[in-house]
């Protein structure tokens, strides 16, 4: 896949990945009955996360409007950094973690899909998109990936940080020898 050089500039300097979970790292669908809740995560979209923690010092925070066990037991399961589910505006959580770490919104990386991600979009020095992400998301991302939400997209997202930041080469070298 072929990058402009602007995006590659903006990927070099993320230092934060944060993203929604529903219509992001799901395709959206929310499964209910007998008062469980189910959920269903890519695979390779978990470990290009565990990726970015352990082999690029990339933080990865995820940012809900809906709250959910099942998100809560797939962000314990991947060691997620910061998990962030309530109503509230999405911003005002997502700053309180750049205090905490430092981080400044340039050295963002936001996806989202729908309304409640707009804000987080327009603010990250780089605003992803899956797919089927709305209009407005996908105007104000970017880059907008191949794939929609749920199918690989957050993978995606990863694997642009992954080769802009240099990382690539050493990660195939590894896993291939």
């Amino acid at each position: 896949m072929s990058f402009s050089e602007e995006l590659l500039a903006r990927a070099r300097r993320v230092r934060l990945f944060v993203c929604d979970v529903d219509g992001v790292l799901t395709d959206a669908t929310v499964i209910m009955g007998g008062g469980a809740e189910t959920k269903v995560f890519n695979i390779r979209d978990g470990l290009g996360l565990r990726l970015l923690q352990s082999e690029a010092s990339i933080r990865v925070g995820w940012v809900s409007a809906r709250p959910s066990e099942a998100t809560i037991q797939r962000a314990q399961d991947l060691k997620i950094d910061f998990l962030h589910q309530s109503s509230g505006p999405k911003v005002a959580a997502i700053e309180s973690w750049l205090a905490e770490t430092r981080v400044t919104w340039d050295e963002v990386l936001y996806m989202g899909d729908d309304w409640v991600d707009l804000a987080a979009l327009k603010r990250a020095g780089l605003a992803i998109a899956p797919a089927d992400a709305i209009e407005e998301a996908r105007r104000i991302a970017h880059w907008v990936t191949p794939q929609p939400g749920g199918h690989g997209a957050v993978r995606e997202a990863v694997d642009l940080l992954l080769r802009a930041q240099g990382h690539w080469d050493r990660l195939v070298r590894k896993y291939a020898s």
